[in-house]
């Protein structure tokens, strides 16, 4: 596995303080105490990541409140509830809450859901790729053998890209911007997710979160994603030139 280590300190005193802010409820379910501090480190991160982009450091006390449940037949009210697809996990940005069901591996979903909360302080009609993508990305966080930070390929979304580009899908990017938002969870849902992985993890692969940040400051200003993009690389044409070279020599 090509593991994309993450170069940043998170220390005793300022876990501390991040944890303050997240809340764990644990309905008919146990935690270890181990599980709860990587949760906590792990969206301490989060939190870092998007002080970064969004040049700001108002994200240390950013309220993140996580449900997390034993029983399935507790989860499914919850689901039912609010209408959620999802047999793992979802986010209800009304209420500002997570609601997960505790699975084999439910760390990496609550720190995708949790995510939601931080990115939805900092940018509340983002586009969807830009969300799903972050959050995408943010599952995929954890810590070697020796507590090294690093972040693991979605191998099956990288394969998925490269596949499209084997295939001269000349067109994914630009018609993929197109979507609206309430479209990216219909048709071709996961393709949507895998492309706005494949954006996040080329923007942090390729060490550009300089041009991150400029891309989401212009949306935030009301241009669409192609005309950010275009702004942003000189041409769309120039942007797209390194994302399909990235992904092409991507192993």
């Amino acid at each position: 596995m090509n593991k994309l280590f993450l170069l940043i300190s998170i220390n005793l005193i300022s876990l501390s303080l991040y944890a303050q802010y997240v809340e764990i409820n644990l309905v008919n379910c146990k935690i270890n105490d181990s599980e709860q501090k990587k949760i906590e480190k792990l969206i301490a991160y989060e939190r870092m990541f998007c002080n970064e982009i969004f040049e700001t450091s108002n994200n240390i006390t950013v309220p993140v409140k996580i449900n997390l449940y034993g029983k399935y037949k507790d989860y499914k009210i919850e689901k039912t509830k609010y209408n959620a697809p999802s047999q793992t996990g979802f986010y209800i940005p009304t209420i500002n809450e997570a609601f997960i069901m505790k699975g084999g591996d439910f760390i990496p979903v609550a720190l995708h859901e949790a995510s939601h909360s931080i990115f939805q302080f900092n940018y509340q009609k983002a586009p969807k790729w830009l969300n799903e993508g972050l959050a995408e990305f943010f599952e995929t966080l954890d810590f070697d053998s020796e507590g090294n930070l690093y972040s693991y390929p979605q191998s099956n979304r990288i394969k998925s890209i490269k596949a499209g580009l084997a295939f001269k899908d000349t067109d994914r990017l630009k018609n993929f911007f197109k979507i609206y938002d309430g479209a990216f969870y219909g048709h071709g849902v996961d393709d949507n997710y895998n492309t706005a992985y494949s954006m996040i993890y080329y923007f942090v692969k390729n060490k550009s979160t300089r041009a991150l940040k400029n891309i989401i400051k212009l949306t935030a200003k009301g241009y669409d994603t192609e005309k950010a993009i275009e702004l942003t690389y000189g041409s769309f044409n120039a942007f797209e030139a390194s994302y399909k070279q990235f992904y092409s020599l991507h192993p």
